[in-house]
């Protein structure tokens, strides 16, 4: 499945969880996170290799000769970014990238780092994370179908009291993150070549468990309109 099909997937099955329109760049990079492990490596994952590596290497001058200058904040951030750039550089296509185990770590990075951008715009913090994990090519033509849904949302949210589910605090990022990320893995589970999602277990998921995952968002989904009813009335 190539970028459009991942895009489009995320979306549609992501909408359903948001509560906010930011969240919408998010559940994209997600689904365009796993495939950093394709050919897109010396265009995204050297280059962000480079530039966060470097700031951790700052970092820890920083630490070792002037202490005062050092931010644990700033560095842990720094880090954080290498770690997700590192993970596909050392990945085979459709390797460790796309795995739930994967999944959980990156949302969880990409979801903290997002947070912390937040403090200065929620939707600028979603549209750097959407970058990180995007290539020049790719960004410039997502940017705009992710814009147009965050508009809809924009419009629709305007006129809703209760959203269907609010994810709190550092969830409210992290959460879209692996909605996306799950879109992807389940995407590719559809495709003859299958998906090795269970790792460590050697075990692919093709189009029977496919359907069983869409199985468990439909579970989940049918779950938080339940909730949702419940709640409001």
């Amino acid at each position: 499945m190539m970028w459009k099909g991942h895009t489009i997937l995320g979306l549609a099955m992501g909408l359903p969880f948001i509560s906010s329109p930011e969240q919408v760049f998010l559940l994209v990079a997600g689904a365009l996170y796993p495939d950093l492990d394709h050919d897109v490596k010396t265009e995204i994952v050297n280059r962000g290799i480079y530039l966060s590596g470097s700031l951790v290497l700052i970092n820890i001058l920083l630490y070792l000769f002037k202490p005062s200058y050092f931010n644990i904040g700033f560095f842990i951030v720094s880090t954080a970014v290498l770690i997700l750039y590192l993970i596909p550089y050392f990945a085979n296509h459709r390797g460790i990238t796309h795995t739930f185990l994967c999944m959980f770590v990156v949302s969880t990075i990409l979801g903290f780092l997002t947070y912390k951008l937040s403090v200065f715009s929620p939707t600028i913090a979603g549209i750097i994370a959407l970058s990180i994990v995007s290539s020049e090519k790719i960004l410039g033509k997502v940017i705009p179908i992710c814009i147009f849904v965050w508009i809809v949302i924009y419009l629709i949210f305007s006129g809703v009291e209760y959203p269907l589910i609010d994810f709190p605090g550092v969830y409210h990022y992290i959460v879209p993150v692996g909605i996306g990320y799950f879109s992807h893995i389940l995407g590719d589970s559809l495709t003859p070549a299958g998906c090795n999602a269970l790792y460590p277990l050697n075990y692919k998921l093709y189009r029977r468990e496919g359907i069983i995952l869409m199985g468990v968002w439909i579970f989940l989904l049918l779950l938080v309109i339940y909730n949702f009813v419940s709640r409001v009335y």
